[in-house]
């Protein structure tokens, strides 16, 4: 030990002795060290020892050490004993790894010591490890024996830390090399004392099971016989055992013993024998004891009845399966340990925040979680475990390996934090200088450096934690219990599958079930993810909920499973609804009301990501974001399969998001019109580009010789898409007109350059992809319907339309004529002639006889059974026909009322006095109702259907898909048949005040 620097006072303090002491001290300060005065003391006296040639050597070593202080105090109680120091340490290179080796910490001193020529040596690291036999430890007296055990044991375990400190081993090869030793050193101890044939046996717990075993670590185990054998002689050779290793006859002591865990705890036998321990077991065993016995093997086995023992014990740890309780006893004895001072204290390593704790606890979950059926990642190495862990997919691959190297990390930093001491210590030192020197050991220049590397590895350990542990199953109780079980056991309980599925409102409750349990345990190999059936677990209960509360159980059910079958890793898919039980119940929602979007949702998996963020954050679109979206979605494909595959998926995104939006009701069922609209809109300028590219590839460009603009033309959209009020299965309506000019070099005039252009058009809208074309195109309003030519110059146009071969429906389709792609000044054109002379010419008396003839048609058609919303009196079509016949009649005198969309036109005859707000209400809450019904139904058929049938349970499930439940007003077809009823009446009554 280095002596008390007061004695420093004793030396001569002369002139010529001040200017070297100067140095030395300046020396010292450059080195960081913080007791001067006594590092003097202990220079000196080396110097001494070995000659003052050597301080310069001295000097330079320090350099280099890692704690300055504690190789020089170090080398002062080596060299300076009553037993003085072999020569050879001052050959090259010797003194300088003796001095390395001492700042590391003060217990290398006492590793060193009796073993100078062996550590300085050059080969010291690089000698296989002595394994010592009984015959080589001493003599038979069992003293000498013992002290010989003990030198080889501390000469071992030099070794093994200067292999650690020379960068020879990692440190988990230290762990295991360690551990090795430990079990070693038990098997000689057991030579020691005559007790390795007797029928006993040792086995390791904790870390040293798990072989990762610390410089200063404890030992946790337990001793065993076989059922015959007396306990008497075990007992006394255990005694020793435990003698020996914590210190004999003097000698220093090899290890701190830890028997709590053994069989019957502190109170039971010190040996019990294999019945005992099982009876024990059986009796007591449960969480704890599960997790303990992960790492539980046996270091030395003489019996016959351990090995049956321990397979029992990892059947019990394994097959049974880690039900919500346990994970919740688990969750809760974790926030006990993190509430704790030790787990509040931010220089803690091993429970504080982002800890060693946490790590283990999170590979022990995952261990019981998934043990069952992945036997590959049993075992108690947690490096081992993280990178099985990896392989089956229960951490990801950026998980598992930020997961080792945070925890290779902080057992590395645990390790040398323990050489500097020789004691457990898992706290960062509070001095700076001592942190200074552990920085310095881990290879870090600066203090600041080892707190980031560690701030960095912490923050992103515990972020795995909480995604994958803590924050799953949270507010569960034992209600839900049976439904996490489900998932988790790979054989549920009978009664427990008939518990869970009986509370639910499954028509057919066992093939929902085994349905459902497709998830955990799918048909497809590469959809068995332990990290998904991980996250469903989780999500089990809310998902349950979710569809129960659905209006079709089954359906959304089938319709889940088929979603998630096709998505390939739905581990993702799981946790965001987990994280975000609303989205789950949205996306549950959507699987129970429309088959149609759930089909669309399964024929292009690739989209649920991007429609899982949009819900989550809310992102709207408007056409031009949509078209610009759309555009670079296809920019520089050239393979048409590719190109429609991407233009599907578009629509399947966008339309599956509204469907989303209207169901959950985040959306107005308005605005839903209008979005359809919007991609339709987008949708169909985008393929009119692609189809005018196909057109001029196959009859060449017109060519316009006098005129520097080219031949122009506008398409124009009528009906729904005219009006801005596209439904999910609305067609398009649309058509073609052009300004006539132009010709290809091989003669084809305009008008067939364009009839071939909106060919090209309509084919491209009706390719069918995976789940159906894009849109269905009408063109029969067109001049002279589907007897006329496809396409229209703009004289043709007009002239049409004032001469009397027009129809009146065909002056109503044009109230909702609005352009959408082509040339903006055609299609302005076109539509100012239209806003100028829509209704002249047009004899209101005809009018009103064309409308109540057509009214009538309809009324004779109607099927007893059925109730026509659509086409029935008082129907959509009805209120359309009544808005665009008042447009028709008094657009001339009141220019503001040609709206497109009907909402606008309602809104607009009311404010010129045609409607009064009774009226005006009446129509639009009429036409919003009977939208979202006809929308409903084109949900569930992908149809655009205009009645429903009260024989066939259609109008039940629709009533339970708008909303409608039982109550004392009737069922919920009752009641959603009263409002329909309701509504139609209204605007029958209202149709024969205007028109009787």
């Amino acid at each position: 030990m280095a002596g008390d620097a007061s004695e420093a006072g004793n030396e001569p303090n002369s002139d010529s002795s001040r200017e070297p002491e100067q140095i030395r001290r300046e020396g010292f300060q450059q080195l960081g060290i913080s007791t001067p005065d006594r590092a003097m003391w202990n220079l000196r006296s080396v110097l001494r020892e070995i000659g003052e040639d050597q301080e310069a050597r001295i000097f330079l070593a320090l350099q280099q050490a890692s704690c300055a202080d504690a190789a020089l105090g170090g080398l002062e109680r080596l060299l300076c004993g009553s037993l003085g120091f072999p020569a050879v340490i001052l050959e090259p290179g010797r003194l300088e790894k003796l001095i390395s080796i001492l700042g590391a910490g003060d217990p290398m001193v006492d590793l060193a010591k009796g073993h100078l020529l062996e550590v300085t040596s050059p080969d010291f690291t690089s000698t296989p490890a002595e394994i010592p036999q009984a015959p080589v430890i001493g003599g038979a007296d069992e003293t000498a024996r013992a002290r010989a055990l003990n030198r080889w044991h501390r000469r071992e375990q030099l070794r093994i830390v200067c292999c650690e400190l020379e960068g020879l081993f990692d440190v988990e090869q230290t762990g295991a090399a360690l551990s090795d030793l430990a079990d070693h050193t038990i098997r000689c101890a057991l030579d020691v004392l005559g007790g390795s044939q007797l029928p006993m046996a040792v086995v390791a717990l904790g870390k040293w099971g798990g072989r990762e075993l610390n410089f200063s670590s404890d030992i946790d185990l337990y001793f065993i016989r076989d059922d015959q054998t007396p306990a008497g002689p075990c007992e006394t050779v255990a005694r020793g055992i435990l003698r020996l290793l914590t210190g004999y006859a003097g000698s220093i002591p090899l290890y701190r013993t830890d028997l709590r865990l053994r069989p019957g705890g502190i109170t039971g036998p010190l040996v019990p024998t294999v019945s005992q321990a099982r009876a024990e077991f059986h009796a007591v065993a449960g969480t704890w004891e599960r997790i303990v016995h992960i790492r539980s093997r046996a270091v030395h086995d003489h019996t016959e009845g351990l090995p049956r023992l321990l397979a029992e014990v990892e059947h019990f740890v394994y097959q049974r399966p880690f039900d919500l309780d346990e994970i919740q006893r688990l969750q809760g004895w974790k926030e006990v340990l993190e509430s704790s001072p030790a787990g509040q204290d931010a220089a803690e390593l091993k429970v504080g925040w982002g800890g060693i704790r946490d790590v283990e606890y999170l590979v022990q979950f995952l261990q019981l979680l998934h043990g069952q059926i992945h036997e590959s990642i049993r075992g108690g190495n947690v490096y081992h475990a993280i990178r099985r862990l990896g392989v089956i997919g229960a951490l990801t691959s950026t998980e598992s390996a930020r997961m080792l190297d945070g925890y290779r990390f902080l057992r590395r930093v645990e390790h040398h934090r323990m050489l500097q001491h020789q004691r457990q210590s898992f706290s960062l030192p509070d001095d700076p200088a001592q942190f200074l020197a552990l920085s310095r050991s881990l290879g870090f220049e600066q203090s600041e450096q080892l707190q980031q590397a560690l701030d960095r590895r912490r923050e992103r350990i515990r972020h795995i934690l909480e995604s994958l542990f803590h924050d799953l199953f949270r507010g569960y109780g034992d209600d839900q219990a049976g439904e996490v079980h489900v998932i988790l056991a790979f054989r549920p309980e009978p009664e427990v599958i008939e518990r869970v599925f009986r509370k639910y409102s499954f028509r057919d409750p066992e093939k929902a079930y085994r349905l459902l349990r497709r998830l955990a345990f799918p048909r497809q190999q590469g959809l068995r993810s332990p990290r998904a059936r991980h996250h469903l677990a989780a999500l089990f209960p809310v998902l349950l909920e979710a569809i129960r509360s659905c209006p079709d159980p089954d359906q959304a059910a089938l319709m889940f499973v088929q979603c998630v079958e096709t998505l390939g890793a739905p581990a993702v898919f799981y946790q965001q609804l987990t994280e975000n039980p609303e989205t789950c119940k949205i996306f549950v929602d959507l699987f129970g009301q429309s088959r149609y979007l759930s089909e669309l949702l399964l024929n292009h998996p690739g989209v649920l990501d991007d429609v899982v963020d949009r819900v989550r954050t809310g992102r709207r679109s408007t056409e031009e974001s949509l078209l610009e979206e759309l555009s670079s979605t296809i920019e520089g494909v050239d393979d048409d399969q590719e190109l429609f595959r991407r233009i599907h998926e578009f629509r399947a995104l966008h339309s599956v998001h509204i469907g989303i939006l209207d169901l959950s009701g985040r959306m107005p069922h308005d605005q839903v019109l209008r979005s359809l609209s919007r991609i339709a809109r987008a949708l169909l300028k985008v393929i009119d580009q692609i189809a005018l590219d196909k057109t001029k590839e196959l009859l060449g460009p017109l060519i316009t010789p006098k005129r520097s603009k080219e031949s122009c033309y506008s398409i124009l959209a009528l009906g729904r898409l005219g009006g801005n009020e596209m439904g999910f299965a609305s067609d398009i309506d649309m058509i073609l007109v052009h300004d006539g000019v132009g010709q290809t070099r091989d003669g084809h005039e305009a008008s067939q350059f364009w009839a071939e252009h909106l060919k090209q058009v309509t084919g491209l809208l009706g390719q069918t992809g995976t789940g159906g074309p894009l849109y269905n195109v009408d063109l029969r309003l067109r001049p002279d319907g589907a007897g006329g030519a496809l396409v229209t110059h703009f004289d043709e146009f007009q002239e049409y339309f004032r001469g009397e071969r027009s129809q009146l429906w065909e002056h109503q389709a044009l109230v909702r004529l609005n352009p959408v792609c082509g040339d903006d000044d055609l299609g302005q054109k076109v539509l100012d002639w239209v806003r100028t002379n829509l209704g002249r010419g047009v004899d209101q008396a005809e009018v009103l006889q064309e409308l109540r003839q057509m009214h009538q048609r309809r009324r004779s058609i109607g099927k007893k059974d059925e109730i026509d919303f659509r086409t029935g009196s008082g129907g959509l079509i009805d209120i359309e026909f009544l808005i665009q016949c008042l447009i028709l009649l008094h657009q001339g005198e009141h220019p503001t009322i040609l709206q497109p969309r009907t909402r606008n036109a309602i809104a607009q005859l009311e404010e010129v006095g045609l409607l009064d707000s009774g009226e005006a209400t009446t129509l639009f809450t009429a036409y919003q109702f009977l939208r979202m019904v006809e929308n409903r139904l084109a949900m569930m058929h992908r149809a655009s259907v205009k009645a429903v049938s009260e024989e066939d349970g259609s109008l039940r499930q629709l009533a339970i898909r708008i909303g409608f439940r039982a109550s004392p007003a009737g069922s919920p077809e009752e009641r959603m048949k009263v409002e329909i009823e309701h509504h139609t009446e209204l605007v029958r009554e209202l149709f024969q005040q205007h028109h009787p």
